[in-house]
């Protein structure tokens, strides 16, 4: 632990005593046993010292608000022109805190393995869609995850992707002894760089610039792709009220299930069309969903006038002669209603 923190032994010691910032157990041989949450609040606790807290000051304060201090600190360092904000992470392993003390980074969390971060991300999660909880811990949210495992296998390496996911990182670094082919090429599809290690620290921190100035980048906005003309509707709700309830000699009640399906893919044409644009992205994803639910709409109408040729049912006057201009009806099949 000492070696984690890169203090002495004696300082350890009196944090302990002194400060009370842990109390491991101790084997039959008088080894103390630190868990996994005793090390992530270790390394928090060094790095706020680091930061100029004194260790009397922040001993006695809760993960969460270890958290939140390191964070409003970031926050509240003053900015020069060339100095870039910290870059929210996540770290995985508990060799990555000592070596990357000193980058200019802002962990928002520091899990000891991948089977810790899927047990606290959970609990948050699940506390989170809890409405009675009210102090439910926050899912932690990060753009860059750095890891480091013993060994990299697919479903490690699948889980590992669920993680980022859920923490929203957009890039990740991955430092491995171990693995598959077919593990990296998964994590390399979510956006991680991958090293066997042991990787040296200068490298390491090559790896976090490069992914700082990837998420730095604006992302690309893909110009939409030219969309397909959709005709017209051909029938309005009252039109299509007026068919369901007509009667047909097809026994599973076409023209009614048509006529709810058409009904209802223009209603979400029409709200696709409407819906607010935030971004070039949200517009071009509307566009899309505009243009496919106007699509099927269309395809749906031809096969409800189909059904009504078939069954000589009565057709609106408008409706009649559009589906006979656009085709859907041969001039002699169409049954004209009042």
């Amino acid at each position: 632990m000492a070696r984690l923190l890169n203090m002495p032994v004696s300082t350890l010691r009196i944090w302990e005593r002194r400060y009370r910032v842990s109390a491991p157990p101790q084997s039959p041989s008088g080894h103390r046993l630190y868990a996994p949450a005793d090390v992530e609040r270790l390394l928090l606790l060094r790095e706020l010292v680091d930061q100029g807290h004194a260790i009397g000051s922040v001993a006695h304060l809760e993960m969460p608000a270890l958290l939140a201090l390191s964070e409003t600190r970031a926050r509240l360092q003053p900015a020069t022109a060339h100095a870039a904000p910290r870059l929210r992470t996540a770290l995985l392993g508990l060799g990555l805190g000592r070596r990357l003390a000193g980058r200019p980074l802002l962990r928002v969390v520091h899990w000891a393995d991948l089977a810790s971060a899927q047990t606290q991300l959970e609990i948050a999660e699940a506390a989170s869609a809890d409405p009675q909880a009210a102090d439910a811990p926050a899912v932690p949210q990060a753009a860059l995850l750095i890891a480091e495992m013993p060994t990299l296998q697919p479903d490690s390496a699948q889980r590992l992707v669920r993680v980022m996911r859920s923490i929203g990182a957009r890039r990740g670094i991955v430092l491995y002894a171990f693995g598959t082919e077919a593990a990296a090429d998964v994590l390399r599809a979510a956006g991680c760089q991958l090293r066997r290690t042991p990787l040296p620290d200068a490298e390491l921190a090559a790896l976090i610039d490069d992914s700082s100035r990837l998420l730095a980048a604006p992302m690309p906005v893909e110009p939409p792709a030219p969309l397909a003309e959709v005709p017209p509707r051909l029938f309005d709700d009252e039109a299509l009220s007026a068919l369901a309830t007509l009667s047909s000699t097809v026994a599973c009640e076409c023209p009614r299930h048509l006529s709810e399906l058409v009904r209802l893919l223009g209603h979400f044409e029409t709200y696709s069309s409407e819906c607010s644009h935030s971004s070039p992205q949200d517009a071009a994803l509307h566009a899309h969903l505009q243009q496919v639910s106007g699509s099927a709409r269309a395809m749906l109408e031809a096969a409800l006038l189909r059904v009504a040729e078939a069954d000589g049912l009565s057709l609106p006057a408008g409706v009649a002669v559009a589906a006979a201009q656009r085709g859907g009806l041969s001039a002699a099949a169409v049954v004209v209603g009042r």
